[in-house]
């Protein structure tokens, strides 16, 4: 049943006629993260409480529709003692109702596709399906709030999260990111994810027509991946925008 929801929700997110489907924006980027003090990123996972080097590879595509959004990303990790990943999520919605001059902009329909590998041979596919809302703050470029069931892979057993989204901007500065909280399990402990990147865009200086982003990613994660391991690191981050 889950594949099922999930590849509904992929065929109708990408098969859409274009007569009856107004896009209203699209952004794409590519991005390079640079850090220390990660945790558990190393070939030889799970480890015990060691801090690891990581340079992450990430491209990113947003954009927003008459019947409603795609958000999709791919990372690829490059870390200390030879560790390698690659993770992805792809994560359409779809408005079941909208409000005018309400905080709340919009129900939607929603689902994410999470995938995951490394070169210890690990690998694991998440399926997350639920509800959530679009919300207008003051302030704020963007807001939403999802709650997804989420049915995981590898006889993890299946749990809850709640996500956060936010971006804000003044000028050339951008703040914007992320929180998950996911309920854990018998198997999982509950973890909770706090991600914000601040940057800068000099895209201007350089003479370049869209963004190209400086700034830093503040990780900070408790239990991370369910495991008893906290994360807390900041990293240098540049986003170029196309």
């Amino acid at each position: 049943m889950k594949k099922q929801l999930l590849a509904l929700a992929v065929v109708a997110a990408t098969t859409i006629p274009a007569a009856h489907a107004e896009r209203y924006f699209a952004d794409n980027s590519i991005s390079v993260l640079m850090g220390g003090d990660f945790k558990i990123d190393s070939a030889d996972w799970p480890q015990t409480d060691k801090d690891y080097g990581l340079t992450t590879y990430t491209v990113e595509h947003v954009s927003g529709y008459s019947w409603g959004g795609l958000f999709f990303f791919m990372d690829r990790d490059q870390g200390d003692d030879q560790f390698r990943a690659s993770y992805s999520e792809f994560s359409p919605k779809f408005f079941l109702t909208t409000f005018d001059d309400s905080i709340v902009k919009n129900i939607n329909l929603a689902f994410t596709l999470e995938s995951g590998s490394t070169s210890s041979g690990f690998s694991q596919d998440n399926y997350l399906y639920g509800i959530g809302a679009d919300l207008a703050i003051p302030g704020m470029n963007f807001a939403s709030a999802t709650y997804y069931y989420c049915k995981n892979d590898n006889d993890t057993e299946s749990d809850h999260q709640i996500t956060l989204t936010y971006g804000a901007s003044w000028g050339q500065v951008d703040l914007g990111g992320y929180i998950d909280y996911s309920t854990g399990a018998e198997d999982h402990k509950a973890s909770f994810n706090f991600n914000p990147q601040l940057t800068y865009n000099v895209g201007p200086m350089l003479g370049y027509d869209n963004k190209i982003k400086l700034g830093i990613e503040y990780s900070a994660w408790h239990n991370k991946y369910g495991t008893e391991f906290d994360e807390n690191t900041v990293s240098a981050l540049i986003k170029v925008h196309m």
